[in-house]
């Protein structure tokens, strides 16, 4: 590995723990403390970090932070008419067209 490429790997791990850190609302020395971190490594690159432009800081980041909601329970229905016909897989995000193809067969 070139000494270029380990100097970038090193950047972005410690701009990721910055990231983290921001968004942690912790002071630094209890993030590095609870984050097992070198505190004064840390304080070296958040300096370096607050030196380059934004957009930079940005281009050396390999992640951006996603936030994953969780999904909705199935609550499908399924209606069946009368005559025997089944309407399945009636949910919240198709009961107008179901209201529709309901209005057509009265």
């Amino acid at each position: 590995m070139s000494s270029k490429t380990s100097h970038d790997g090193r950047q972005r791990y410690w701009w990721k723990q910055i990231e983290t850190w921001k968004a942690s609302g912790q002071s630094q020395k209890g993030f590095c403390n609870a984050n097992n971190l070198n505190y004064p490594q840390f304080v070296y690159w958040l300096r370096k970090y607050r030196q380059h432009p934004r957009a930079e800081r940005k281009r050396a980041s390999d992640f951006i932070p996603v936030t994953l909601s969780a999904p909705e329970p199935a609550t499908e229905l399924t209606l069946v008419l009368p005559s025997g016909l089944e309407l399945r897989g009636i949910s919240q995000g198709n009961i107008a067209l179901v209201q529709q193809l309901l209005g057509r067969l009265a």
